[in-house]
């Protein structure tokens, strides 16, 4: 039986750039960097260590064809939703804009608590959700 989600893959452009963007300026921690081969670079960040890991991949020369398809979709920046847990969402808001983080959606009351948007540096959505307490 399934009993948990252990990572979820977004396209980047830029491994380096991702990867400072994710731990610099959201405060993740890199959790996994191994190269496995030549182009190939399996890379994870997750929220302080915990939870789902982020793969952030860069479609590579090995699968060209599906680089290819993927870059042409444009697929990178069009993730689906990341949703992540924070304790006080305007708090968070803030600290993320002094860090020039782009705030897409302005903290709101929502039926579940607070939420609020914001995007990674490819424009990626990722949604702070404050329950109430």
């Amino acid at each position: 039986m399934i009993e948990n989600m252990t990572h979820v893959m977004i396209f980047v452009k830029d491994y380096d750039e991702a990867l400072e963007f994710y731990t610099n300026k959201l405060g993740f921690v890199k959790i996994a960097d191994v190269s496995l081969a030549p182009g190939f670079r399996f890379l994870s960040v997750a929220p302080a260590g915990k939870g789902t890991e982020i793969i952030l991949h860069v479609p590579n020369v090995e699968m060209q064809e599906k680089a290819e398809a993927i870059r042409e979709v444009g697929l990178i920046g069009k993730t689906p939703s990341l949703m992540f847990k924070v304790d006080d969402c305007k708090k968070t808001c803030d600290e993320l804009r002094s860090k020039g983080v782009t705030i897409m959606q302005e903290p709101e009351e929502a039926p579940f608590g607070i939420q609020a948007r914001i995007a990674d540096l490819y424009g990626n959505p990722l949604w702070l959700i404050e329950h109430p307490k």
